[in-house]
C-alpha cells in the first residue's frame, strides 16, 4: 500500500505535505488513537507498523503498514472506534487539520488526488476484510453485518456534496437500469466498467467461503462457480449507494457479489465517460473523489466498529442498536440537502421517491 500516495499525488502535493507535516518517531506499544478521541492531526504511516485492536478485549484485527493513513475520520466526520497502537518502532507525518482544510477548500488539484487516494487506501482495506470474511464460518459471518438503518451508512447525504451542475451531467451522461429481486448486478471476480447509482430498491453484497479465483470463476463460467459457492450476505445497499465502487475506482477484480434482493432501478454511466469528465473538470473531480472518499470510508468504519464490538460484546447487542449515535446539527443539514437533491434527480428520471 506504501505506493499508493506516491502513485496518486503529484510532487506539489507531496512537497506540501512534507512541508505542513511534522515527523513524529513512536516507540514500541505507543498508543497513537483511541477510541472516541477528538483528533486535530492526520497521520500518515512513515516506518515500521502500527496495530488496531478492541478496546475492551485488546485482540488485534488490523495492521497499519508503511503508506497508510491513520486518524482520517475527522474528514468524513466519524471518530475512531479502536485503538491504534505501535507494534514496534515506528514513524509517522503528522499533518494538522487547520491546514488540510484549508488546503482541500482552496486547491482543487490537490483536493482531486487527496480523495482519490484516500479512497483507493480505504477500498484497499475493505478488500483485505472481505477476504477475512471468507475465511469465516456463517455464524461468525453474521457478525460483519452492518444495518442499513445505521447513520453510517446512510448514503443519502453525500449528495450534499455535488453541486446541481454535476448532478446534471451525471443525469444527461447516464442511463436507468432495471434489475428484477435475485438477479446479479456484478459478478464476483469480474471487473466493474461502469458507475451505478442505486435509485430506488436494494442490493446486497455478499461472499463466499471459497477464495475468489477470477480466472478460475471465468473459465468455468459464472453460473457453474456460483453453483459451487455458498455465498454469505455482509452488507446491504440501498438508495443512492454506489454499488461496486471499490473495482471501478482501483481497476481490481471485484471481491464479492452485488445482487438485487428486490426490485430495483439504478443509474448507469460508462467508465469512459466518467474518466473523460474527471480528467476535464477538477471542482467535479474534487467532489466526486470525495463523494467515493465519504462512502468507502464510512463502509470501513461500519465494518471496523462491528469487528471490535464482536470482541466486547454478544450477537444480541450487537443488533439491538445500542451502540447508534446521533446525527449533530451539521450532519442533518448535509442529509437533507443530499435527500433532496436526491429526490430531485428521481424526479427528474421520473422514478417515484
Amino acid at each position: 500500500m506504501s505506493d499508493i500516495l506516491l502513485r496518486e499525488l503529484s510532487n506539489t502535493d507531496i512537497d506540501w505535505l512534507v512541508t505542513s507535516g511534522e515527523r513524529r518517531t513512536l516507540a514500541a506499544q505507543t498508543i497513537l488513537v483511541m477510541p472516541e478521541e477528538t483528533l486535530d492531526v492526520l497521520y500518515v504511516v512513515l516506518e515500521g507498523s502500527l496495530a488496531m485492536s478492541a478496546p475492551c478485549s485488546g485482540r488485534e484485527f488490523a495492521h497499519l503498514s508503511r503508506g497508510d493513513l491513520c486518524g482520517i475520520g475527522w474528514l468524513f466526520k466519524t471518530k475512531p472506534v479502536s485503538v491504534t497502537t505501535a507494534t514496534s518502532e515506528a514513524v509517522v507525518l503528522a499533518v494538522p487539520k487547520t491546514a488540510i482544510t484549508a488546503k482541500l477548500r482552496s486547491d482543487n488539484s490537490f483536493a482531486a488526488h487527496f480523495h482519490r487516494a484516500i479512497a483507493l487506501i480505504m477500498s484497499e482495506r475493505i478488500r483485505r476484510q472481505f477476504e477475512a470474511a471468507q475465511q469465516l464460518d456463517s455464524s461468525k459471518a453474521e457478525l460483519l453485518r452492518y444495518q442499513s438503518g445505521e447513520r453510517v451508512k446512510e448514503a443519502l447525504f453525500v449528495f450534499g456534496e455535488l453541486r446541481d451542475s454535476d448532478i446534471d451531467w451525471m443525469l444527461s451522461a447516464g442511463q436507468i437500469e432495471r434489475l428484477e429481486a435475485d438477479k446479479v448486478l456484478l459478478n464476483m471476480g469480474r471487473p466493474v466498467d461502469a458507475l451505478y447509482t442505486v435509485l430506488d430498491g436494494q442490493f446486497a453484497i455478499a461472499t463466499t467461503d471459497q477464495p475468489c479465483d477470477p480466472l478460475s470463476t471465468c473459465s468455468h463460467g459464472l453460473e457453474e462457480a456460483a453453483k459451487q459457492q455458498t455465498f454469505i450476505p455482509l452488507a446491504h445497499i440501498s438508495r443512492g449507494g454506489l454499488p461496486g465502487i471499490i473495482s471501478f475506482l482501483d481497476f481490481q477484480p471485484l471481491p464479492v457479489r452485488i445482487h438485487a434482493t428486490k426490485n430495483a432501478k439504478l443509474l448507469s454511466i460508462s467508465r469512459q465517460k466518467m474518466v473523460i469528465k474527471l480528467q476535464e473538470d477538477l471542482g467535479f473531480a474534487a467532489r466526486f473523489y470525495r463523494v467515493i472518499a465519504t462512502q468507502t470510508a464510512q463502509l470501513l468504519s461500519s465494518i471496523t466498529a462491528t469487528e471490535c464490538r464482536q470482541q466486547s460484546a454478544t450477537e444480541d447487542e450487537l443488533s439491538s442498536g445500542e451502540f447508534d449515535d446521533e446525527l449533530d446539527m451539521e450532519e442533518l443539514q448535509q442529509a437533507s440537502e443530499g435527500a433532496a437533491k436526491f429526490d430531485w434527480m428521481l424526479k427528474q428520471l421520473r422514478v417515484e421517491a
